[in-house]
């Protein structure tokens, strides 16, 4: 299975703008907040933590840098660390959704999809964001939540889309890019296959590629779909391809 990486408006977020949103004047003189600002600065993440870390356990400190040491861990690829602060801040401040995309985020990179598709239902209910959308289809598909999946996928039809709402996605060891709603489509294709609708998959394959004609793994399971149709089954080495199903799969 190929795995799409989620470009999510979680990661366009400024580590540094918020922890300028919650500096207080007491907290600006504290010495392991100079430290912090100044490995910001210079994009010494591990410092920034380690600073963070030491001033978040003082009396008095002010708890909005806990969010910031959260989007750090998150930076960072430490998802344990991420869902302790994200999950402990959620506690005193459970509408901030910032903190539940963090969270939900962890849940699903540590492998707790039926917990992060909580998360992200919520998410989604709230912001009708096309990106909590699919990450939401991508948790659901995974672990074959195939009708939750299809009515998400349903549901963003009526979502507004920008070109700017790209996603990247994984071909091997190759990092291509893609229209977010074609990788939409392509999900909700794949979906549709493994609901026996397989004239309704080769139209939504079909979609994915009228928007960006160089989606490989759309035309990759496009063409393993019609090479099944055919009865060929052909398979192509190093491609992954299983021939009684698309090729390739998002987690």
């Amino acid at each position: 299975m190929k795995k799409i990486i989620i470009v999510s408006v979680l990661g366009l977020l400024s580590v540094n703008g918020m922890a300028q949103g919650a500096k207080t004047s007491a907290a600006s003189s504290n010495p392991h907040i100079r430290v912090f600002k100044q490995a910001v600065t210079s994009g010494d993440v591990a410092t920034g933590i380690t600073a963070l870390s030491y001033y978040v356990g003082e009396p008095g400190a002010n708890p909005a840098y806990e969010d910031t040491l959260a989007m750090l861990y998150m930076q960072q690829n430490s998802y344990v660390q991420c869902y302790y602060w994200a999950d402990r801040r959620l506690k005193t401040n459970p509408d901030d959704l910032v903190l539940l995309e963090m969270k939900g985020t962890c849940l699903d990179k540590l492998n707790q999809p039926k917990e992060a598709i909580s998360i992200f239902e919520k998410l989604y209910a709230r912001t009708k964001s096309p990106f909590h959308a699919y990450t939401l289809m991508e948790l659901q598909y995974s672990i074959k939540r195939l009708a939750e999946c299809l009515a998400t996928a349903n549901s963003t039809e009526r979502l507004q889309f920008k070109p700017d709402y790209t996603v990247n996605y994984t071909v091997g060891e190759q990092v291509g890019r893609t229209y977010l709603q074609a990788g939409i489509y392509n999900i909700q294709a794949l979906t549709l296959y493994d609901l026996d609708k397989k004239a309704e998959a080769k139209a939504y394959f079909e979609k994915a590629l009228a928007l960006d004609s160089n989606f490989v793994l759309a035309r990759q399971n496009l063409e393993a779909l019609k090479s099944i149709e055919s009865g060929t089954n052909k398979v192509k080495s190093g491609n992954n391809n299983n021939p009684a199903s698309p090729a390739n799969k998002q987690n």
